[in-house]
């Protein structure tokens, strides 16, 4: 692995990431918080408010007992509202593409991911969130630590 890049295999291919600069990560968090932040606030909103008549507490979230054919579908509206075709070209790129390698080598964006934009796409930008934004999340552990459980544990081992 080279200098300040950051290893995670997603569907047994070896990626590696080079993790943003402060100003730079920042830059794109804000980016994707004008595409996610309303349809998050509406999902959770919904799902706090209990659209079908009943008050959810974290409890049930944890639980699943959530109405989610009640709740996804304002949420998804309001994320569709959001996509902007060149700003998210944009964002997808920056995160697996620009910055990383796969199996040593520079990904080109077009030909790496032609016909595995619905299957390895999504697994590999996951990934490229984990490393930039990790540390966002409560109970990661050492970040710096490949044994560090983490909610993509799963990516990560595939």
């Amino acid at each position: 692995m080279a200098a300040g890049l950051i290893e995670r295999r997603v569907d047994g291919q070896l990626y590696e990431f080079q993790q943003f600069g402060a100003k730079q990560g920042l830059a794109l968090l804000s980016r994707l918080a004008k595409i996610v932040g309303e349809p998050l606030s509406v999902l959770l909103g919904n799902t706090l408010k209990g659209v079908t008549g009943k008050d959810f507490k974290v409890k049930d979230i944890l639980d699943k007992e959530i109405p989610w054919d009640v709740v996804l579908p304002s949420a998804v509206k309001a994320l569709i509202e959001r996509l902007n075709e060149d700003e998210v070209i944009y964002i997808v790129e920056e995160l697996t593409a620009r910055h990383a390698h796969c199996n040593g080598k520079r990904i080109v964006f077009d030909t790496h991911f032609q016909g595995k934009l619905l299957s390895h796409l999504p697994k590999v930008l996951w990934a490229a969130l984990e490393v930039q934004y990790g540390n966002f999340s409560e109970g990661e552990g050492d970040r710096a630590s490949p044994s560090a459980t983490t909610p993509f544990q799963s990516i990560q081992a595939r």
